[in-house]
């Protein structure tokens, strides 16, 4: 069975209904809003073994050297076999995010290509869905 994970803040919420209410895939969700890398980093493990992760988080933290330590212990902390990166629309944070993508050969979906109104979550929850499920 094909297991998958959305850990994230607001931005997670908003994909995992979106995701889930195509009853095509159902993906665990471990969310809030928002959350920090340095929240996140306290939560449980994930006890299962996921076939694919989607991580949105660095939305809610100031982009840095802080925020890719938090980011590389989360991603270490997942057992997974597929991560994709949600890359939040502030291009610091994006990079920061990358960063850490490309230190375990991550995917990413760039926020940016996203229309929004405040520059943090998308306008249309349905088109990240439809994008992350291409």
């Amino acid at each position: 069975m094909f297991e998958c994970l959305i850990l994230s803040d607001s931005i997670g919420v908003g994909t995992a209904q979106a995701i889930n209410a195509r009853r095509a895939l159902y993906c665990d969700v471990m969310a809030v809003e928002r959350a920090s890398a340095e929240q996140i980093l306290a939560w449980r493990k994930p006890t299962k073994n996921y076939g694919t992760t989607i991580i949105a988080i660095g939305s809610n933290d100031a982009p840095g050297r802080t925020l890719e330590r938090g980011l590389t212990e989360i991603r270490r902390r997942i057992s997974t076999r597929r991560v994709i990166w949600l890359l939040p629309y502030s291009r610091p944070a994006a990079y920061a995010v990358t960063s850490v993508a490309l230190l375990f050969g991550d995917e990413s979906l760039d926020l940016g290509r996203f229309p929004s109104r405040d520059q943090v979550h998308p306008l249309r929850y349905s088109d990240v869905a439809n994008a992350l499920l291409k």
